[in-house]
């Protein structure tokens, strides 16, 4: 037995490296009352990242298409110097001028998130959410090419620039198909509408004003109140044909500040996702919720 155990080990330590077993790292939820008086919710996700060696925090947002957007003004008559972003386990070397890496002073980083993470960070993989236990994973495995429940989306790539957006499917409430794109720096919506008249194809045509079911509320965007509105659905939606939901917390904001290259109903938030995994596997273009 002391010879077999040895071996025994090595077998499955192996097994579990094959199987692509998940070295998972710790992300924040950030609180914010997003809908004025409806108190805090969670608004973003934050996660561990290391800049040149240095600990820092950045928002994962898969709305965005880039690697890594940094948070601090570039500065345009200076040139970039390459950075090495550190996270989930992976390094990628990006472009940032001196005045975007000022925050990291004395080998700390002073801003409290320093950087939006995008898509094209992950694009050779399969990044896994577990939203539920605020943790997250990322190996270059098509990690879904052969599972079965795993649902297509379109990775779609309208700015010409790095990375895409993730377009999935959704199933509307009179039984029609939609596309939304999946905006986890949306986290605490449900359905964003992209329009007057997707917020009535979700809302089964409720009226888009302050009601006892409709919640109107302002937010400010560089300077101007902008009108936003969001209501309980009737009916029911379904999520990549993985998910049903009913009561959809359907909202929209009437500020067109994104024109995406084809027809969306809306931005699909992380509201009715966030007790869930969700797994991207970019690499094959497919994607999975999971309990």
């Amino acid at each position: 037995m002391r010879r077999i155990l040895p071996m025994l080990c090595l077998l499955s330590l192996t097994s579990a490296a094959q199987a692509g077993e998940h070295a998972w790292s710790r992300f924040d939820w950030a609180q914010a009352e997003v809908v004025p008086g409806a108190g805090k919710v969670k608004a973003a996700i934050n996660v561990p990242i290391k800049v040149n060696g240095v600990d820092c925090r950045a928002q994962l947002d898969t709305g965005a298409p880039g690697k890594v957007i940094w948070h601090r003004q570039a500065d345009a008559t200076l040139p970039g110097v390459d950075t090495v972003v550190e996270l989930a386990g992976r390094s990628l070397t990006v472009k940032a001028s001196a005045p975007q890496l000022a925050a990291l002073e004395g080998g700390k980083c002073t801003d409290g998130v320093i950087a939006t993470i995008g898509n094209a960070y992950f694009e050779d993989g399969t990044l896994t959410l577990d939203l539920k236990g605020g943790r997250l994973a990322f190996t270059t495995a098509a990690s879904l090419a052969g599972e079965r429940a795993a649902q297509p989306f379109n990775y779609a790539q309208w700015s010409g620039g790095d990375g895409g957006h993730i377009v999935v499917e959704i199933g509307m409430p009179n039984g029609k198909l939609a596309y939304a794109m999946l905006d986890t720096g949306a986290a605490s919506f449900g359905i964003s509408a992209m329009s007057e008249a997707a917020w009535s194809e979700l809302t089964g045509g409720i009226p888009l004003q302050g009601s006892a079911t409709v919640n109107e509320y302002k937010v400010n965007s560089w300077g101007k109140q902008i009108p936003c509105y969001e209501t309980a659905a009737p009916g029911q939606i379904s999520i990549g044909q993985m998910l049903n939901v009913g009561h959809l917390r359907a909202s929209y904001c009437a500020l067109e500040a994104f024109k995406p290259g084809q027809k969306l109903v809306g931005l699909l938030g992380l509201r009715d996702l966030n007790e869930r995994t969700v797994t991207l596997d970019y690499r094959s273009r497919r994607w999975l919720i999971s309990n």
